[in-house]
């Protein structure tokens, strides 16, 4: 619970995934969740240290589906349907997501970064992704044509950590499915281009969900560069709030932005922000005057 924004701001223990838990084992009705549902930002910082090892993102998603086929629950923001422009198939594939696409010269960056092994897929799932999140019922036939190509992968790169956790449930073991950012990290041109005086924000909903498997590569990072990151005492990774669909959609939301920003960077003399996805840099370039930088932007010759 100590590791929840909501809690950190809102000091309300029914807000936060552990009260959800407390209030289903005492017989609340799921009316009773609706608010606790709709005010998490699905960071994933409760997982890595929840006692009884519950995949709670997927609770919490599972929930808001519940409420949301009931109407005990506002759907935020409007539907939106991927771009498709063709099906690609390769053993390695990039999804970078609507946002990244919006920003070509750094989608080049990473494209280059990532190897001519390795395609980007005309369908990133941006609309799956959203009605996932939002709790709106997706269309069998919609996933099923998304999920077609990637079938035939070893290997998929996502920039959005949701779509990450989802595809790695779906796909099962046989392909292997990894956030940008650790993707990136194996290249010596990135991490040579990593400063001491950085503050390095990892996209938290890859990290914060297979942080076992994670923790150790940004550990590793953080002491050979000597940068700051988004990591408090417990090696969770700390949310900016910007890549909820509550700050996306401009719906009214308990974590401020502003504030998960601010105490980011309190006692840190950083310099430049570097990003592991565009909307974190968005909400550091709007409440700081800091440099900021997307991760595949720091490589050097």
């Amino acid at each position: 619970m100590l590791s929840c924004p909501v809690w950190q701001q809102s000091h309300t223990q029914a807000l936060t995934m552990c009260g959800r838990a407390r209030l289903i084992a005492n017989g609340a009705a799921e009316e009773d969740l609706a608010e606790s549902a709709q005010a998490c930002i699905l960071c994933g910082s409760c997982e890595p240290l929840c006692p009884r090892g519950m995949d709670t993102q997927r609770a919490t998603l599972s929930l808001r589906q519940q409420l949301v086929k009931r109407g005990l629950l506002q759907v935020i923001g409007t539907h939106h349907r991927s771009r498709q422009t063709g099906q690609v198939r390769s053993e390695a594939l990039f999804l970078p997501g609507q946002t990244l696409r919006d920003h070509k010269p750094v989608l080049e960056q990473c494209e280059r970064l990532l190897g001519n092994r390795v395609l980007c897929a005309a369908d990133d799932g941006t609309d799956i992704c959203h009605d996932l999140e939002c709790g709106t019922e997706i269309d069998d036939k919609r996933l099923e044509d998304f999920l077609a190509p990637l079938r035939d992968a070893r290997e998929i790169i996502a920039s959005d950590g949701m779509m990450v956790n989802f595809l790695s449930t779906l796909l099962g073991p046989k392909v292997r499915v990894r956030g940008l950012g650790q993707a990136l990290l194996e290249s010596a041109q990135v991490r040579r281009g990593i400063k001491r005086t950085d503050l390095y924000i990892i996209e938290t909903r890859t990290f914060n969900g297979r942080r076992g498997e994670l923790v150790m590569q940004y550990e590793s990072l953080r002491q050979k560069t000597g940068c700051f990151m988004n990591l408090d005492l417990h090696r969770v990774a700390t949310p900016t709030g910007a890549m909820s669909a509550q700050y996306r959609m401009n719906h009214q939301a308990l974590v401020s932005v502003e504030a998960q920003i601010k105490w980011l960077l309190e006692g840190r003399s950083a310099e430049r922000i570097v990003v592991e996805h565009l909307e974190d840099g968005a909400a550091f370039r709007k409440h700081t005057s800091l440099p900021v930088v997307h991760l595949a932007e720091v490589a050097e010759p």
